[in-house]
């Protein structure tokens, strides 16, 4: 009975945390201070004890004192980790785990840090590049609505002669009737059309398999996703090397940060051919999921023995080489909305302008 009401009690906080878990800021925050107070001489714990003075995030606060408490009782820092893995990712733990056994701590938890941080940069390039145009889009769409149903009608009222108005006016009409009659039902579309996406992309594999190779296809869009997959695997796999974590090891935690199907499915294969004892880059070649030159490069690492460093090296070159390919795909979906919002526009205008040029010719 003891047993079951201290597991409820940590199911109820583990849930608790997860409603209020850290965004990536403040893990990066978390791991920046970890960090510092390592360098500064302090133990792993104490360190957790003065962070804990100045953090005022509820969800992390729990964390930190549930970290005190197993580190009291001489669990391992990077099990302390594991029992948060849904704010922690697996590579994270696994760093942290290879550096306790090596002494490196400070050392990895500065590197990761710096890694969350350029992260969070990657992560406000892409949110920059989708919150504009949805942004525009709904400000768009809902001037749209207004003209539609308050501004024509209004104005297309003054004609006594409804039958008698242009097409285009008529159309326009018709559609400011519907948005009236079933507004309702437009709202459930497009929420049973996004929630009918998230379910099939998330349960039904086909369906992801068809998406996940449609933005590896797409032009434009395909470079943007490419690069930074490129750029996590040089990235990622390159932290794990350096941490003297296998290759094989690695690469299993690799499948499990990418989302992208084939990309999970072409690691799994190079993992599958290591375990055979082929090379990373003899695997690799022939992919089209990976530029040349990071083929080149890591099989330059393998014959030099320094593959750790080398892909560091090459994952800031792509980290730079996203940034400015999130820039450009902003610049082109720009001239493009504003071209469709335009003609959207022109259309309105146009059944407006046409029965009040008639109007006015009448009257003359």
């Amino acid at each position: 009975m003891v047993s079951d009401k201290i597991q409820s009690t940590w199911f109820l906080q583990k849930l608790y945390i997860k409603l209020n878990a850290p965004k990536l800021a403040k893990k990066t925050n978390f791991f920046r201070l970890l960090a510092l107070s390592q360098k500064a001489g302090l133990g792993v714990r104490d360190s957790l004890i003065g962070i804990k003075k100045t953090e005022k995030h509820p969800g992390l606060l729990y964390i930190i004192d549930d970290m005190i408490d197993q580190l009291n009782q001489w669990v391992t820092f990077s099990s302390t980790l594991e029992r948060h893995n849904y704010v922690f990712k697996q590579e994270e733990i696994a760093l942290i785990r290879s550096a306790e056994a090596i002494g490196n701590i400070p050392d990895v938890l500065q590197e990761i840090s710096i890694e969350l941080e350029n992260d969070q940069k990657i992560n406000q390039k892409i949110k920059k590049a989708s919150t504009y145009p949805t942004v525009l889009i709904g400000f768009s769409f809902l001037a749209v609505i207004i003209l539609i149903v308050f501004v024509i009608p209004t104005i297309v009222g003054m004609f006594p002669e409804g039958n008698k108005l242009p097409s285009i006016t008529l159309f326009m009409l018709a559609v400011a009737d519907f948005v009236k009659a079933y507004w309702y039902v437009i709202i459930l579309t497009i929420v049973w059309v996004v929630s009918s996406y998230q379910l099939l992309y998330r349960f039904f594999l086909p369906f992801k398999v068809l998406i996940d190779k449609l933005m590896i296809t797409i032009p434009v869009i395909s470079e943007v996703v490419k690069t930074f997959y490129m750029y996590r695997f040089a990235n990622l796999l390159g932290q794990l090397y350096s941490g003297w974590i296998s290759p094989v090891v690695s690469l299993k935690l690799l499948s499990h940060v990418f989302s992208n199907f084939h990309y999970k499915k072409k690691v799994l294969e190079i993992e599958s051919d290591l375990k055979s004892w082929f090379g990373m880059a003899e695997s690799m070649e022939g992919s089209t999921l990976f530029d040349p030159i990071l083929i080149q490069i890591i099989h330059v690492g393998e014959n030099t023995g320094n593959i750790g460093d080398v892909l560091k090296r090459i994952s800031w070159f792509y980290r730079d080489l996203l940034q400015n390919k999130i820039d450009m795909l902003l610049a082109l979906i720009e001239p493009f909305l504003m071209a469709f919002i335009a003609v959207i526009i022109w259309v309105i205008v146009w059944s407006i302008f046409i029965p009040m040029a008639d109007m006015v010719n009448v009257m003359k």
